[in-house]
Order: C-alpha cells, then structure tokens, then sequence
C-alpha cells in the first residue's frame, strides 16, 4: 500500500512540476547571493545587463552528468558580457562537487559554479528536480524554464538566447 501511495504522489509531482515552473515565466527572478567554488560570492544582482543561464544540478543526478558537458560546450559562443553562465549545486559535500566537476573535459573558467549547500535558491526558484535551468534576460526576468535534460535542450538552450540578445 505504501508503494502505491508512493507511486501516486511521485507521478503527480512529475505532472504538475512544468505546470509549476510554468508560472515563474515572465516573472523578476528570485535574487540570491551564494559563494563559488573559490569562496567569493556571487549575486544575481551583479549580472544584470546580461542574460543570465542558471542551472540547478547535483553530482548524484544522472541526467546532470549529460547535461552539464553541453553546457560548458556552448559557452564559447558567445562574449562574457552578453551572457552569463551559473550553475547552482545543492551538494551538502564540497567534495562531491570536487568529483563532478572532474569529469567535465575542458571546463570553462566562465562556468560560475555555486554552492547552494541548505538548498535556499534552489527552493526559491521552485526547481524541485534534477537538472532544472532558467535563462533570464538581460533585466533578471525569467524567460524560459528547462524541466529535467533532453538531447535537444542545447539547440533551445542557443536559439532562446539569440533570441535575448537581439
């Protein structure tokens, strides 16, 4: 019986998580201070006048270790004061962030990788699954919303930020 229940509310999840996110379109995004991986912090505050791709990930999460790679590998198209790329982990290990991120060949020193150790930014942007991005535009409102990772997410992920920059 518990299974069932269990079944029933994660599938309900699963369906109404986009729904969710839906609603954070065309809204200011939550503001957040949190520190990289070097210890200084970083604001979303201090990224306005680019468009901003923030990515929710964590080291224990498969479709991450996919979607990460394509990440980094699309940074390059474009300057550093057009656009800004962060990720966000919840890892509660640093050491854990340490592995991940040893297994993406060639990292980009442009990848702003923060710790959200307590979970605070990921709760206030509602992403309640593994990897979730949001891409803002240059004013810090919301535009789209990727729930979870699919193969055809970096063609979206490029034409949704051509489409801010213009």
């Amino acid at each position: 019986m518990r299974l069932k229940t269990l079944l029933i509310v994660l599938v309900a999840v699963l369906l109404t998580a986009p729904f969710a996110m839906a609603r954070m379109i065309d809204e200011k995004a939550p503001e957040f201070s949190l520190p990289d991986m070097n210890g200084k912090t970083v604001s979303l505050k201090g990224l306005r006048g680019k468009v901003v791709f923030i990515d929710f990930f964590a080291s224990w999460c498969a479709p991450c270790k996919k979607e990460f790679p394509e990440i980094n590998g699309i940074i390059g198209r474009y300057k550093d004061s057009e656009v800004a790329f962060v990720a966000v982990n919840v890892d509660k290990k640093r050491s854990h962030v340490e592995d991940f991120l040893s297994q993406v060949p060639n990292l980009s020193n442009r990848f702003m990788i923060l710790l959200d150790t307590d979970s605070a930014v990921i709760s206030s942007y509602n992403a309640r699954a593994m990897p979730t991005s949001f891409i803002l535009d240059k004013t810090g409102v919301i535009r789209y919303v990727h729930f979870g990772f699919r193969e055809s997410d970096p063609v979206s992920w490029v034409e949704e930020i051509d489409r801010l920059l213009k």
